[in-house]
């Protein structure tokens, strides 16, 4: 009991002294929404080009980035002396939910987030820039204890990434957010309208969501499938298990967890304490707060029976993931 009471007092302290600097963070998905959602919508009106230019002056000065970066900051973060690699990788397939992990994660006080949530050069040697100089690194890990930084960026399938964050951490760890392919497949096709704009609706191939998959399937695998806003294919990216299985040969199984996306959904809270677990750090639970990276277009809707070509499309390949992980993800 005493124990636990004072978890509480530290949690309680620490959501006290840094949650003002988490919801700074926070601040990027929100205005890559804004101007994602303009984007979409068409900047007509005085009003809407003002406030559009308004927002894109405040990206410039934000503290923290959903990814692309303004040359000007790199340039300056060049000239703060040497600095950091990532200590271990966060990674999923797009559109799997590592963006919303991400904010939970860096709420840990023990966790220095980088500058760019997702780093999209696949070379370690182009990451340095985005993460926090030795002498940062260093009074974190007097402050708290110990000093962690995450890649987190939705490129599982990644090669090139597997070997380059091998070739920086071998000793690593990777949490691996998979998600059902079957919803994430719906929500890959909203992201790619989004990126495309309303005028894709007009599409042939993006009019109706069960003829954006019809000719996903006929394509399979033979000819690559057009993507608007993604070089990851539609339906390939949602095949998971021989990614896992390339992650587990370079760093091990034991240092490799595989999180459920609808578990982390479900209770972001439990899944993030055991994430900090796994990295060896004192769970702390996290302030929960509304979901990071939404796309709230509306989309032709999701029929049954697509659903059930989708099932029966990925049927095989999950259930040689569940025998590689021995265990039943439940996307039956």
């Amino acid at each position: 009991m005493i124990a636990f009471l004072q978890t509480r007092q530290r949690e309680d302290l620490y959501m006290e002294r840094d949650s003002h600097e988490w919801k700074r963070l926070m601040d990027a998905y929100t205005l890559e929404e804004e101007l994602r959602n303009a984007r979409y919508e068409g900047v007509k009106t005085l009003e809407e080009r003002i406030k559009f230019r308004v927002s894109t002056l405040k990206y410039q000065l934000l503290p923290h980035y959903f990814s692309g970066v303004p040359s000007w900051r790199l340039k300056l973060r060049s000239l703060s002396g040497p600095r950091t690699l990532p200590d271990f990788a966060c990674v999923g397939p797009i559109k799997s939910g590592t963006s919303d992990l991400s904010t939970y994660m860096f709420q840990h006080p023990c966790i220095i987030a980088p500058l760019a949530k997702e780093v999209t050069s696949a070379s370690h040697k182009e990451w340095l820039l985005y993460y926090p100089t030795v002498k940062e690194k260093e009074r974190v890990a007097r402050e708290h204890g110990k000093a962690l930084c995450g890649y987190f960026t939705p490129a599982m399938h990644s090669l090139p990434l597997m070997d380059s964050f091998h070739e920086a951490r071998p000793d690593g760890k990777v949490i691996l957010l998979v998600r059902n392919p079957v919803d994430r497949a719906y929500s890959y096709y909203k992201w790619d309208l989004l990126i495309g704009g309303k005028r894709w609706l007009k599409h042939p191939d993006y009019k109706s969501f069960s003829g954006h998959i019809d000719m996903a399937l006929d394509f399979f695998p033979a000819v690559k499938f057009p993507s608007r806003a993604s070089n990851s294919e539609l339906l390939q990216s949602g095949i998971y298990v021989k990614a896992v299985e390339l992650w587990m040969e370079r760093f091990g199984r034991e240092n490799v967890c595989v999180v459920r996306a609808e578990d982390f959904f479900k209770d972001p809270a439990a899944t993030v304490c055991d994430l900090h677990r796994f990295l060896g750090l004192e769970p702390i639970r996290p302030q929960i707060h509304e979901i990071a990276n939404q796309n709230v277009i509306k989309a032709p809707p999701f029929e049954k029976e697509t659903r059930a070509k989708l099932q029966a499309f990925y049927r095989p390949w999950n259930e040689k993931l569940y025998a590689l992980l021995d265990r039943d993800l439940g996307w039956g």
